[in-house]
């Protein structure tokens, strides 16, 4: 009887072992546009400024644009409160991704390793702030249909 006792709490202490173990090595299933990018690969924490004085140095024409200035807007209404570009209108959002679309080929017409590194930054950036608000929506209309 006592062995019996023993070989029961044997396999149970094994059993719940491997159910710990298990549990402990789940999978990542972040599929965002910055899940495998690093921090400064966005424009966010202060680099966005660096990004206006390269743009003011060596695009001062365009930064007197209104898409500069519609895409800087957002950027930092997004790095001073992410959840607060998921406010902006429909007709934001899309002067928004015009004026991305432009800051875009404003970067692609400079050379050098400095302006790629911006244009990357960039790119990231505006797609997560798509990801937001295309997370948004379809949260909305998950709770619309409900």
């Amino acid at each position: 009887m006592k062995s019996r006792v023993i070989f029961a709490s044997l396999v149970l202490g094994l059993g719940l072992m491997t159910i710990q173990a298990n549990a402990a090595t789940t999978t990542n299933t972040d599929d965002s546009p910055a899940a495998n990018k690093p921090a400064n690969a966005l424009l966010i924490n202060g680099s966005e400024k660096q990004f206006a004085l390269f743009f003011e140095q060596r695009l001062n024409k365009f930064t007197h644009n209104t898409n500069w200035q519609n895409f800087m807007s957002v950027v930092s209404l997004y790095n001073q409160k992410p959840a607060a570009v998921l406010n902006l209108s429909p007709a934001d959002r899309v002067k928004f991704n015009e004026a991305a679309a432009q800051v875009n080929t404003q970067l692609a017409r400079q050379k050098g390793a400095e302006a790629n590194r911006w244009m990357n930054q960039a790119h990231f950036t505006t797609r997560m702030i798509n990801f937001l608000w295309d997370s948004s929506k379809s949260i909305s209309e998950v709770s619309d249909v409900q």
